[in-house]
């Protein structure tokens, strides 16, 4: 069992994301991969499931010489394969308190084309992941002619 279909990805230092169809094969950097990014995200799916990496396959193998050469010279882009937790249910507010606590921690990517207040706002009205999903949508939006006359 595995997430599928469109998700929210609540990872490590505020990063949050939206993805309409999910797949257990990401793309990331090794350094990233090394220092567990899936081990400390969480996807959120449609279905109201809450998912947990319980590690991933990949074709680097940590130790300190491949974390050395990705924090200095090489950092390649890997291909990993996410292996799954059983989920856990969640409520709407778990998934609402993640997008909200990534506005708080953004650094001008989740707000890049909205306020802040405006973004939290529209989250914490949202009634369900298809309200959320919406925001999202919105929130990646260039609002910039909206303004214009």
């Amino acid at each position: 069992m595995r997430p599928t279909g469109p998700c929210f990805i609540a990872g490590p230092r505020g990063y949050f994301s939206f993805e309409s169809a999910y797949s257990s094969t990401q793309t990331a950097t090794l350094l990233g991969t090394l220092r567990g990014f899936f081990d400390k995200s969480t996807i959120y799916d449609a279905d109201g499931r809450a998912w947990k990496a319980k590690g991933i396959e990949s074709r680097f193998k940590r130790s300190w010489w491949t974390l050395l050469l990705a924090n200095t010279v090489y950092n390649p882009r890997v291909t990993v394969t996410v292996l799954w937790r059983e989920p856990k249910a969640y409520a709407l507010d778990d998934l609402k308190f993640a997008y909200l606590k990534a506005v708080d921690r953004d650094d001008d990517i989740l707000t890049q084309f909205v306020e802040a207040e405006e973004l939290t706002l529209k989250i914490s009205r949202a009634q369900s992941f298809a309200e959320l999903t919406a925001v999202y949508v919105w929130m990646e939006t260039d609002h910039a002619d909206e303004h214009t006359g």
